[in-house]
């Protein structure tokens, strides 16, 4: 699941800025191009509710690497448009997620951005596997 929403996350960025920007989904040490992306997963969690289902929350920081013209003015530019773009993103199976408690902070020239998606699931419950039964069969008077 949480994969599915990170293919999610980026579609939506590849759709919203195109080729002009590299959307990085794993860690990159040295060498990546900017401007840029990078998703990151934060401290998924699963919170019961009644029955086999749960609620999943999946919480991001979505780096933004400006390139050349890191102003703090156009790291907030692009903040408020993310704020569009990340509403809502559309799973590879075609469930549509909205974002959540959104809000981003400029720090030291990148752009973090943060939001979250919930996603209620059902929990399947091991039924427990029935054993052999013996039984002897007679009758009362007979």
């Amino acid at each position: 699941m949480l994969n599915d929403i990170i293919v999610g996350i980026a579609k939506a960025l590849g759709a919203a800025f195109g080729d002009g920007f590299r959307i990085y989904e794993n860690d990159v040490a040295q060498g990546f191009t900017e401007p840029c992306f990078f998703i990151a997963a934060l401290e998924p969690e699963q919170m019961p509710l009644l029955g086999e289902r749960a609620v999943r929350r999946y919480p991001f920081d979505i780096h933004y690497f400006p390139g050349a013209d890191g102003t703090n003015a156009a790291l907030y530019d692009m903040a408020e448009h993310l704020l569009c773009v990340m509403k809502y993103i559309i799973l590879p199976d075609g469930d549509m997620l909205r974002g959540l408690s959104m809000r981003y902070r400029a720090e030291d020239g990148v752009l973090h951005f943060f939001v979250t998606y919930n996603r209620v699931v059902n929990i399947p419950k091991k039924q427990p596997v029935m054993e052999i039964l013996d039984t002897d069969i007679k009758t009362k008077k007979g």
